[in-house]
């Protein structure tokens, strides 16, 4: 049998809203993205750029509880994950394909090295949420996942 590695590392900052909402199976689930920056000179203008990556991360459970009570948008983050691919299709047929962390662990960062106090309280069951779509697809299709 072959072994194999699938963890991805990142030190970031949330860069949007935290979505948030209890599954039909009575889990819960957490999406949020995070920004990671490059730096470099143009070598024709020596004018320094930054590049920013976004990275689409799905959490499950009681650490999607965790996570939404805890953190915010504009905070760093550290985390470990697991990449997954995921394929769907749009309203026109088009078949697409995109990346998604699946987190692992995490450790909130921010610059006087303590945890902020945010007022995040997650939705209660059957409390409907509209959380904007990721990677194509809504929330409500991940209920039909077979794992």
């Amino acid at each position: 049998m072959q072994t194999s590695v699938n963890k991805v590392i990142l030190l970031g900052t949330i860069g949007d809203k935290i979505e948030f909402r209890h599954l039909e199976n009575g889990g819960a689930i957490c999406r949020f993205s995070v920004a990671t920056y490059d730096y470099f000179t143009d070598k024709v203008s020596s004018e320094k750029k930054t590049v920013t990556d976004w990275h689409s991360v799905t959490s499950w459970g009681e650490q999607a509880k965790e996570i939404y009570k805890q953190l915010k948008k504009g905070q760093q983050i550290y985390l470990e994950a697991k990449l997954k691919m995921r394929t769907w299709q749009s309203k026109e047929g088009v078949t697409h394909k995109g990346y998604e962390l699946f987190l692992d662990t995490y450790i909130p960062i921010n610059a006087n090295n303590t945890n902020p106090k945010v007022e995040n309280h997650y939705p209660q069951e059957g409390i409907p949420t509209t959380p904007a779509p990721l990677l194509g697809f809504e929330l409500s299709d991940l209920d039909e996942l077979p794992f």
